[in-house]
């Protein structure tokens, strides 16, 4: 019996270190780009500016926007809908310093066609994360 147990541990101990090894940086890169959601949505809005159906897109991966690097990718958009014009919008958001993990987040605005009763538009707040033994980033 003693032995059966034995065979057991040599199976799975590393089996669940393979687990571990992998699901560490998975669970990390969840962690950032969570937080990075709570920093977008805590963010104030513009006034007469409300989520649009509280569609909230959030995303990470492997050098997302394109180009080569060695950086994690994280983004975060927010559909909204407001009456004020898309210059004020524009100079809302420009003023928007919000700390990432290396440096700030960048935030970008994109307008959609107006509907009844307001303009519809995008922010997006972008982050990245750079080391170079990040294998895991985006791919699991």
């Amino acid at each position: 019996m003693k032995r059966r147990w034995g065979c057991l541990a040599v199976v799975l101990v590393p089996l669940v270190g393979l687990f571990f090894l992998i699901m560490t940086p998975v669970w990390r890169d969840d962690a950032r780009l969570d937080a990075l959601l709570q920093k977008a949505v805590s963010y104030p809005r513009p006034p007469h500016t409300r989520d649009f159906h509280h569609r909230h897109d959030a995303t990470s991966g492997h050098n997302m926007s394109g180009g080569g690097g060695d950086y994690c990718e994280y983004r975060v958009r927010i559909t909204m809908l407001t009456t004020l014009p898309p210059q004020e919008i524009r100079d809302h958001y420009s003023k928007a310093q919000i700390p990432g993990f290396q440096n700030d987040v960048m935030v970008s605005v994109y307008f959609k066609d107006p509907e009844s009763g307001g303009s519809q538009f995008i922010v997006e707040f972008n982050d990245y994360y750079r080391n170079i033994w990040d294998l895991f980033c985006g791919a699991l």
